[in-house]
């Protein structure tokens, strides 16, 4: 086997342990965890544990973006308004640390404030000629949340194109919608589906989603949320 289709197989295998593992996210020798975090106000902090699973040492930095939706597309913009300590740090195998996340502003948090923390395995530029030195990217979802913000209220469409079809979703509520699991029907029966993650929806933003297939009256809608299992009405744009 060479060094390049081990590196293969040893990537496909941490893929498949993260997909199946729900308190933590583990690329190659790296474990995170949690996979989300949610700090309610008044609390401004919590931490980020990097663990090296690995049997050679990794250098990892974290960073966090602010998170934003607008008109269908996703963004994220650098920050100052939360900050991570330490932003850089080396792991021997077998060790970890904690990363301290903290929104240092005295202002209130309105609604529902969405960030991404990216953390990187920076690549081992020492490696040994013919391996091949594969830059790991972890995103972690970071809200802070009003203790009195809206909870998620979401209108779901759709509009059919000539690749396939486009879902939105408009959600006028504070805080943020996680679907998985989506399933596409006319009346009881159900003609698309789409299995594991399919993304958010963030609070008082609108998200869309391209989606092969056709939309063959399509009118309801249902998947698994962070707030339980939806079944809703889907509208024709």
């Amino acid at each position: 086997m060479t060094a390049l289709s081990g590196l293969l197989r040893r990537s496909l295998l941490a893929a498949c342990i993260a997909l199946l593992s729900p308190g933590f996210v583990l690329a190659e020798g790296l474990r995170v965890s949690p996979v989300t975090l949610d700090v309610t106000a008044p609390g401004a902090a919590t931490v980020l544990t990097l663990r090296n699973e690995g049997r050679a040492p990794i250098t990892v930095q974290t960073r966090v973006f602010r998170w934003q939706q607008r008109n269908g597309q996703e963004s994220l913009i650098p920050t100052r308004e939360v900050v991570v300590s330490p932003p850089m740090t080396r792991l021997a195998p077998g060790t970890a640390q904690t990363i301290r996340v903290v929104r240092p502003g005295k202002s209130p948090v309105q609604g529902e404030e969405a960030y991404r923390i990216i953390v990187d395995e920076v690549p081992d530029r020492n490696a040994p000629n013919g391996t091949v030195a594969f830059a790991t990217e972890l995103r972690i979802p970071l809200f802070f949340t009003a203790s009195g913000a809206k909870a998620p209220s979401v209108r779901w469409s759709l509009r059919e194109t000539a690749g396939g079809i486009v879902l939105q979703a408009q959600n006028t509520g504070d805080r943020r919608l996680r679907i998985a699991d989506l399933r596409l029907g006319r009346d009881s029966r159900v003609v698309l589906r789409r299995n594991g993650l399919l993304g958010y929806v963030l609070g008082n933003s609108v998200m869309q989603w391209h989606l092969s297939g056709a939309a063959r009256g399509i009118n309801r809608l249902s998947a698994a949320t962070n707030t339980g299992t939806s079944n809703a009405v889907v509208a024709r744009q």
